[in-house]
């Protein structure tokens, strides 16, 4: 029981996670971009891309381990729709960590990368779909504790 509890407080530790890292990554892109913002930007990317990957372990360990077992998650419509958008999200992701990891070279010598309007605003809209999937993910979590969704 105890096990059961802190997997599923690590779950969702990492899914608050995630969805902090990727407010700060929005929050951070709207401004002026220096060199420490930058930096910034791209540690939050970093956050947000392992706690994407705790929330997997974590959610998988739930439904392997503990809670009601596989049976139940993978016959369940709300949890195919919750991977769905979740490997949406992780997708859409692709595109700001690409352009972050472009940065590199420059933030190594210190100079601040460039970037120009419509790149920054690809990005937002980016996060922002993220953001998009997050909550539809948390609907699915919603209906489906409430047994919503079961094919059994």
């Amino acid at each position: 029981m105890l096990a059961a509890s802190l997997i599923a407080f690590g779950h969702f530790l990492a899914f608050f996670a995630l969805t902090a890292a990727l407010v700060l990554q929005l929050a951070l892109i709207g401004g002026p971009l220096g060199v420490d913002i930058a930096r910034r930007i791209r540690r939050a990317d970093r956050a947000a891309g392992l706690s994407a990957v705790l929330v997997l372990v974590f959610g998988f360990l739930r439904v392997f381990q503990f809670e009601r077992g596989s049976d139940y998650y993978f016959s369940n419509v709300f949890f195919a729709f919750k991977l769905s958008l979740f490997v949406i999200a992780a997708v859409i992701s692709l595109f700001p960590t690409t352009r972050y990891l472009r940065w590199n070279r420059e933030l190594a010598q210190g100079i601040a990368p460039q970037i120009d309007a419509a790149t920054v605003q690809r990005i937002k809209s980016a996060i922002h779909w993220q953001l998009v999937m997050i909550m539809g993910i948390l609907l699915c979590a919603s209906l489906m504790a409430k047994g919503l969704g079961s094919m059994q």
